[in-house]
C-alpha cells in the first residue's frame, strides 16, 4: 500500500513539474508555431548558424509573435508580447570587433560581460561569445521602467 500512495506522489509531481514549467522556446517547437515569420527566414542559415542563435530559454512576458530577419551575417529575432513589451534578439555572426561602448557592465551568469546602455523606452544589452564567435544583441522593451532592466537581464542569462 505504500507503495502505491508514493508512486502516486511521484507521478504527482512529475505532472506537476510539467504543468509548472515555461513555454518550449526551442529552435524546433518555435519553428513549428511560426512557420511563416520565424521558420522561413531561419531556414536560410546554415546548420550551423541556427545552432548559434541566441534564443531565450525564458521570458518575462507571454508570447504572443515572433518574426524573424536575416540580413547577411545579422540575424534578428522578435518576440512580442499583445501589450507593448518586446525582446529583440540579434545575432551577429563572425562579428570582428564590433562592440559599442557601454558605461555599465554586467558579468552573466555563464561567464563573460554584458555591456548595458538604459534608454528612454528600453534596455540594450550586448555581449560576445567566444565559443560561437557571436555578439549578441538584446533590445528589450517594457513599460514598466522599475523591472526593465532586472527582466532583460533575466533574458540575457536564459540565452545559452
Amino acid at each position: 500500500m505504500k507503495s502505491i500512495h508514493r508512486l502516486s506522489l511521484v507521478i504527482f509531481f512529475v505532472l506537476l513539474a510539467g504543468c509548472s514549467s515555461g513555454p518550449d522556446l526551442s529552435l524546433s517547437h518555435l519553428k513549428e508555431l511560426y512557420p511563416e515569420t520565424f521558420a522561413t527566414p531561419i531556414e536560410s542559415l546554415s546548420q550551423e548558424q541556427q545552432d548559434k542563435l541566441g534564443l531565450p530559454e525564458e521570458l518575462p512576458f507571454e508570447l504572443k509573435s515572433l518574426k524573424a530577419n536575416v540580413n547577411g551575417n545579422e540575424t534578428e529575432v522578435i518576440y512580442q508580447s499583445d501589450s507593448s513589451v518586446q525582446a529583440l534578439v540579434r545575432t551577429i555572426f563572425d562579428p570582428g570587433n564590433d562592440l559599442e561602448e557601454s558605461e555599465l557592465q554586467i558579468p552573466l551568469d555563464a561567464g563573460g560581460v554584458a555591456g548595458i546602455q538604459k534608454r528612454d523606452d528600453h534596455v540594450f544589452v550586448e555581449w560576445y561569445n567566444g565559443d560561437y564567435d557571436v555578439i549578441y544583441q538584446l533590445e528589450y522593451t517594457s513599460t514598466n521602467k522599475e523591472k526593465r532592466l532586472k527582466e532583460a537581464m533575466e533574458i540575457t542569462n536564459s540565452i545559452s
